[in-house]
């Protein structure tokens, strides 16, 4: 695959770009849906008001959803299958734990524990899966693999150009002396 989240930290920085953008977006979403309008006020109402669900998510996503879809996702595919079918896949399993967390989330928030939780749980799953498979697969996924290229192969390249030109300095004193 290419450049992908390798280390603890690489990870922790790969979930916060992916759950911040889906969880905004699936905010704007779902604000829009309840007012019945799409009005611009909307994207910094959605702004000031994922905070709570993105810590939530973002946690879920960290440990549990990643490893959950991971341990789904190379049921069907191996790592020597092409990279897209195993990156597809993968986001595939994760929307349906994400969305599965933050259903049980919401419904709990607007109705509490009831007798209706099911039926509200589930109506909640199905409008939220409708939206988070194409926003994941089509926009946050590609967006924040090329946020997290950009971020941690600028730093190595950095790192690589520096180590070279160290070397190319001390060839150079070497050589006057």
């Amino acid at each position: 695959m290419k450049k992908m989240p390798k280390t603890k930290f690489q990870s922790f920085i790969f979930t916060f770009i992916t759950a911040w953008m889906m969880v905004y977006f699936m905010t704007l979403y779902n604000m829009v849906l309840s007012a019945d309008h799409f009005t611009n006020t909307l994207f910094l109402d959605a702004l000031l008001h994922m905070w709570i669900e993105f810590v939530i998510i973002f946690l879920c996503a960290y440990f549990f959803a990643g490893h959950i879809a991971k341990y789904f996702a190379f049921r069907i595919v191996r790592p020597e299958d092409r990279s897209i079918f195993i990156i597809l896949t993968i986001q595939l399993f994760t929307v349906i734990t994400q969305v599965f967390f933050a259903s049980i989330m919401a419904t709990i928030k607007l109705y509490g524990f009831t007798f209706l939780f099911l039926p509200h749980f589930l109506t909640a799953y199905c409008t939220n899966f409708i939206m988070a498979l194409p926003l994941q697969l089509i926009v946050v996924g590609p967006a924040a693999r090329f946020i997290f290229r950009n971020l941690f192969l600028r730093k190595e390249k950095e790192a690589v150009l520096k180590s070279q030109t160290r070397e190319q300095g001390e060839e150079i004193m070497r050589r006057i002396t």
